[in-house]
């Protein structure tokens, strides 16, 4: 989470038009519990050891991480390194 320092499972839903990602808690209705725009961001992978200071959980490493123009930071854990390549890739075209 941006604003609590934990993981949770999100599913992610990318428009391009307008640009933005929405995520939805997948143990409830399918109604987003968040977006936001990615004009203007920046995404980037991070090494394994890229975790920002204060993030609890488990890591298991295919991190990204998704800075708004409005200076949020978003940190994203894909499945496995060929996802999260696939994610900055569709993302970074929106951007």
């Amino acid at each position: 989470g941006h604003k609590r320092k934990n993981w949770k499972v999100r599913r992610f839903v990318l428009r391009a038009d307008p640009a933005f990602l929405h995520y939805y808690d997948p143990t409830k209705e399918n109604k987003p519990v968040g977006g936001f725009s990615l004009r203007g961001c920046l995404v980037s992978a991070l090494e394994d050891n890229g975790v920002p200071a204060g993030v609890k959980g488990n890591v298991q490493g295919n991190l990204f991480k998704i800075i708004t123009k409005k200076d949020i930071h978003y940190y994203i854990q894909a499945s496995s390194k060929a996802e999260r390549t696939e994610w900055i890739e569709a993302i970074k075209p929106l951007a």
